[in-house]
């Protein structure tokens, strides 16, 4: 069985897709191929209805929460949208309702060409879709007109947000981060990693960051996100068949609870998910048991502690060019800082940095 997502862009259908994969059960055999920012799910062995009971059965189970999380608590869906997010959950309970949607608009690709700024239909949600906002008309040269969507592509994005997106809010900002990529990922991986998104301790983890959010730059912000996965999951994502880019969106809540979008990156982590697993690596084989990914958490927390975002941002610069001038530069930095607090850095922990320098 086929699904293909709509065609409303990378943020957009990246939603969709986590929505349709995150509600399959573990016993469910998938893989996801996504490309252009479009994504081809393929489910073995079980059908339409299938699906469909199984999506339609966790919306019911999680209709009330969502609603509570994206009106209230994060306030990144308006107050006078909630009816209508009410009225789409409910719909989509009813397994039956799904499948024939379902059928017929995600059998096949290219859905979107019947939605958009030409048609009729619900608005997109800001959050959904980031690009129709006045942050972006200058860029793409677009009038500033409603872009529709349908029910099933509204409905689908929201799940996907409350069950894959990073949400942290800070003050009358809310900062959104996907994960999502290009090429072929298994179901493994994909429950995997957003089993651990929803765990206690990458919640507590990220919790520790909170005090630099609006003091580095979006991506280095991104990089020390994903330093807090854990190692086996760092680690399938380096070894995936895929291409992998964090999708970054600053909202900012303003008087009358109106969303409006303060900045947006689409950043390449390939090579930095590469220096984190050849860092866990490279400890293994040597047998250093330095524990390297805790060891760069452990700093990182430090740092944030004393209030150096320079540092932060001149760590997580090597690591994203593995260059010896970089290197310099973060040790140095790093050392000033953490010393003041009675902490060191270590020898062995600065010689498997040194071991990157040498990777193309």
């Amino acid at each position: 069985m086929e699904l293909y997502t709509p065609g409303h862009g990378f943020f957009m259908d990246s939603l969709i897709m986590y929505g349709i994969i995150s509600d399959l059960p573990s016993d469910v055999k998938y893989h996801v191929s996504g490309s252009a920012g479009l994504f081809e799910i393929e489910v073995e062995d079980i059908g339409i209805r299938d699906i469909s009971n199984f999506i339609a059965g966790k919306i019911d189970q999680y209709k009330e929460h969502i609603v509570r999380s994206l009106v209230e608590e994060l306030k990144l869906i308006q107050k006078g949208s909630q009816r209508k997010l009410e009225i789409f959950l409910r719909k989509y309970s009813d397994p039956n309702t799904l499948a024939q949607d379902l059928e017929q608009a995600y059998t096949s690709p290219g859905h979107a060409q019947n939605e958009g700024r030409l048609h009729g239909g619900q608005h997109v949600w800001l959050p959904l879709y980031p690009h129709i906002g006045k942050y972006f008309t200058g860029e793409y040269k677009y009038q500033a007109k409603n872009y529709s969507v349908c029910p099933l592509c509204i409905t689908l994005a929201v799940v996907g947000f409350s069950r894959a997106t990073i949400r942290i809010p800070y003050n009358s900002k809310r900062l959104v981060v996907l994960l999502s990529f290009e090429g072929k990922v298994s179901r493994e991986l994909l429950a995997k990693m957003l089993t651990y998104l929803e765990s206690e301790d990458f919640r507590q983890a990220i919790n520790k960051l909170y005090p630099i959010i609006n003091k580095i730059p979006l991506n280095t912000f991104a990089y020390t996100l994903l330093a807090k996965l854990a190692r086996d999951v760092v680690i399938h994502l380096y070894e995936s068949k895929a291409t992998w880019t964090v999708l970054s969106t600053t909202f900012d809540i303003t008087k009358g609870q109106v969303v409006q979008i303060r900045g947006y990156e689409e950043i390449s982590i390939d090579k930095y998910l590469s220096s984190l697993a050849c860092l866990i690596q490279i400890d293994e084989k040597y047998k250093y048991g330095l524990k390297p990914l805790e060891k760069l958490r452990m700093i990182t927390d430090d740092l944030v502690k004393s209030e150096e975002p320079a540092a932060i941002e001149a760590l997580y610069r090597f690591l994203n060019t593995r260059s010896s001038s970089d290197l310099y530069m973060a040790i140095r930095q790093m050392d000033k800082v953490i010393s003041k607090i009675g902490g060191v850095i270590g020898k062995g922990f600065c010689r498997e940095l040194v071991w990157l320098t040498q990777l193309t």
